[in-house]
């Protein structure tokens, strides 16, 4: 078996304790003074996140890590679950999300969108937003109820939920066999086509992707591997959305598609890249080269242009970083330009998701020929890879990029890296590129 570094701390709570104190608060609800949803809390100073997310494998779970304060979220089975159908029900689904939440800003809506409506993967379809059951967070439990009827089935799934904590997975399974969609033959025909296209001028860029199948000696837990890449990775958002019994998908990417808090929006470019050096003078060799990279310099302009264009007509004022400045990761950087507006009145988060969603820096540019071109080339359903991934609360909402992230079922686990294709790039290049942004993944299960 390869060792993991699972460290856990010790959760002291006593398990019946705090199923006693929110079974208490269910019993003692006023149903007539109460408005619904109801978020009924009790506090869990000594409960870690990760252990208790562990603890409840089989039961529908979330993550989310979030990438500048290092909070972590953790949901554990389903109070209210709303589907997405399409691109064109974005707003509906999420003001739905926002009308249902009914102001309680304890409660939030975790999930995402699949990069194209039309190629879903099971269980997760074309989006999916759930309110766990019982959320924990900075220490607190909060337990959503959604109606007086949903007292019952509330009280049904605390029993199931698990509040003790016995043995960890000190280990995670070994990897015995991997294998690439495209092949490198096929990768470098691809590219050359894309080069083709571009040479036409029918695009300027277009990402193209690599999916890095792993099979494993048994089945993956993905709590475990979340966790290990929250410790393994810096500065990006961790999340898992383990919706079924054996589909999850998790990753650690560092590009926020947008923070909206009331009408304030950010937003970020994140494009170009480089590895870290092994010492402090070789990194800083490979910052410069980035920066003074003409290809990554023009394959981050256009997605500056292209985010200055999908915000004009949304936004009474914006501000986007007219030079970049490198974002350092463990073991890549990248170039990143920051955006600022303040949003009209009548804009809603369902609007910016589908203005915003796909950037060109997972996508391509113009959008409009790119996205067609991606699902001609590609041959793979890319499903909730390079998608909005994020949650959605009564005042605000949060989405990042789904980049280096992966699919797994049972004992498989797909990984996904892309690589922006514009004038000057060579095959080799982007290659490496790919094989280099799936790295957080692979070092996990290295001996």
């Amino acid at each position: 078996m390869n060792k993991s570094k699972l460290k856990f701390g010790t959760s002291t709570e006593p398990a019946p304790n705090l199923l006693s104190q929110l079974l208490g608060k269910l019993d003692s609800l006023d149903l007539e003074g109460s408005e619904f949803p109801l978020s009924l809390s009790v506090a869990t100073p000594s409960v870690n996140v990760w252990e208790w997310l562990v603890a409840n494998e089989g039961l529908p779970r979330v993550v989310w890590g979030d990438r500048d304060s290092a909070r972590t979220m953790g949901g554990v089975g389903v109070a209210d679950d709303i589907s997405v159908e399409g691109k064109d029900s974005y707003s509906s689904a999420v003001e739905l999300c926002r009308k249902t939440l009914n102001g309680d800003r304890r409660l939030r809506y975790f999930g995402g969108l699949a990069f194209d409506a039309s190629a879903e993967w099971p269980v997760f379809g074309a989006g999916r937003f759930i309110i766990p059951r019982i959320t924990l967070a900075d220490g607190v439990m909060t337990l959503a109820v959604m109606d007086p009827a949903d007292i019952h089935q509330a009280k049904q799934d605390l029993q199931r939920i698990r509040f003790e904590f016995g043995d960890f997975p000190n280990s995670l399974p070994r990897l015995i066999s991997k294998n690439y969609l495209p092949n490198r033959d096929g990768w470098d025909a691809r590219v050359r086509e894309a080069l083709s296209l571009i040479q036409n001028e029918a695009l300027e860029k277009i990402v193209l992707s690599r999916q890095t199948n792993l099979q494993f000696e048994s089945r993956l837990n993905p709590i475990s591997l979340a966790h290990e890449l929250s410790r393994t990775t810096h500065d990006c958002f961790v999340f898992c959305f383990n919706f079924g019994p054996e589909s999850s998908f998790l990753g650690a990417t560092p590009e926020r598609l947008f923070y909206r808090h009331g009408q304030v929006l950010q937003s970020e470019v994140v494009a170009g890249t480089r590895m870290r050096g092994s010492n402090v003078e070789e990194d800083q060799n490979l910052e410069q080269d980035l920066l003074d990279s003409d290809k990554d310099q023009r394959e981050h302009d256009i997605v500056r242009k292209s985010i200055r264009q999908k915000l004009h007509k949304f936004v009474e004022q914006l501000e986007v970083d007219s030079q970049a400045s490198i974002l350092k990761l463990a073991r890549k950087q990248h170039l990143r330009s920051n955006v600022l507006g303040m949003l009209k009145p009548d804009v809603d988060d369902g609007m910016l998701l589908s203005r915003l969603h796909p950037t060109p820096a997972v996508g391509g540019y113009p959008t409009e020929n790119a996205l067609p071109e991606i699902a001609r080339i590609e041959p793979f359903n890319r499903g909730w890879y390079a998608a909005p991934v994020g949650w959605i609360g009564s005042d605000s909402a949060h989405f990042a990029v789904a980049i280096r992230s992966g699919w797994a079922v049972a004992d498989r686990l797909s990984l996904f890296s892309g690589a922006g294709i514009v004038r000057g790039s060579r095959p080799e290049a982007e290659w490496e590129e790919v094989e280099n942004k799936i790295q957080d993944f692979l070092s996990i299960f290295r001996d």
